[in-house]
């Protein structure tokens, strides 16, 4: 039994092992031939030897931060993605509680209906949704457009039905006798939920803002159809610029793919394990 044991851990190893590497390869290639000659990029495709780069160059990063104004829209990106997910915070925490220990009429089919969302995709809302923002651009007159942009790409993604689905299952997976404990001590529900519940879901908590961060860092439609100018770029419009100025520089575009890369590898780099502990203890409860 322990060997069959061994043996099936082991073939699990291997396979995530294969996946990873499937994974990274497109990576790896994309960083080496970013550090190559324009000339050499294409060289050598389907080989290993395009995986290595005999004489190093830094010309395309420079190229990258210089055309792709990299700065801006870094800053973009970072701030946009920042307001997504702590405001997001703000409002799907508390649902999700609401969700998971209030009892109002028509709880369960309300949470259904919200479940039922996640399927919805953005290209289908798009259009209602840009007709929704469009009569707020009069705002301009008052605030900068930057800052309007900036609102019109966060504030629409704030509140997420996965977001609220994952941490009302946190949520559930939390001892009543911890909650029951701070209403005895005279705690409301606003207490229980601020200084009881939501310290102990705390993995869930870096999932969501985690999750928020990869997947609006890669927003292409909507920061598309927002962004009408080019200090409010994201890092996606940036990129994409690359291709509607000739001539194409593949060496520049791959450098530009890495600097737009490197925040959320690391992002997910430190908060792997946060993810991990949530997954292990979603959908328990006590």
């Amino acid at each position: 039994m322990n060997r069959s044991r061994g043996i099936s851990s082991e073939l699990v190893s291997l396979l995530a092992l294969a996946v990873a590497v499937a994974f990274a390869i497109p990576v790896l290639w994309m960083f080496a031939a970013s550090l190559k000659p324009e000339q050499a990029i294409h060289e050598d495709l389907g080989s290993p030897r395009s995986f290595v780069t005999f004489s190093p160059t830094s010309e395309h990063y420079i190229a990258a931060i210089r055309r792709g104004d990299v700065s801006t829209t870094l800053v973009n990106t970072f701030v946009a993605v920042a307001l997504i997910a702590l405001g997001g915070l703000c409002v799907n925490a508390p649902a999700a509680y609401a969700f998971a220990r209030m009892r109002f009429p028509g709880r369960e089919l309300i949470f259904l209906l919200l479940v039922m969302t996640i399927i919805i995709p953005l290209e289908v809302i798009v259009i209602p949704l840009f007709l929704t923002v469009r009569p707020t651009r009069s705002l301009t007159a008052v605030l900068d457009e930057r800052v309007w942009t900036l609102g019109a790409l966060s504030i629409p993604f704030m509140a997420k039905a996965f977001n609220i689905f994952l941490l009302r299952q946190q949520f559930l997976s939390l001892p009543r006798s911890l909650e029951e404990a701070a209403f005895l001590d005279g705690a409301g529900w606003w207490r229980t939920f601020w200084h009881v519940a939501l310290p102990n879901v705390r993995p869930a908590i870096v999932t969501v803002l985690l999750l928020d961060f990869v997947v609006h860092w890669n927003d292409f439609l909507w920061p598309l159809v927002v962004c009408q100018r080019a200090d409010t770029r994201t890092v996606q419009l940036g990129l994409a610029n690359f291709f509607t100025q000739p001539p194409i520089l593949w060496g520049a575009v791959m450098a530009y793919g890495v600097l737009a890369t490197i925040p959320m590898l690391v992002a997910l780099v430190l908060g792997q394990r946060w993810i991990v502990r949530s997954l292990l203890t979603t959908g328990l409860k006590q």
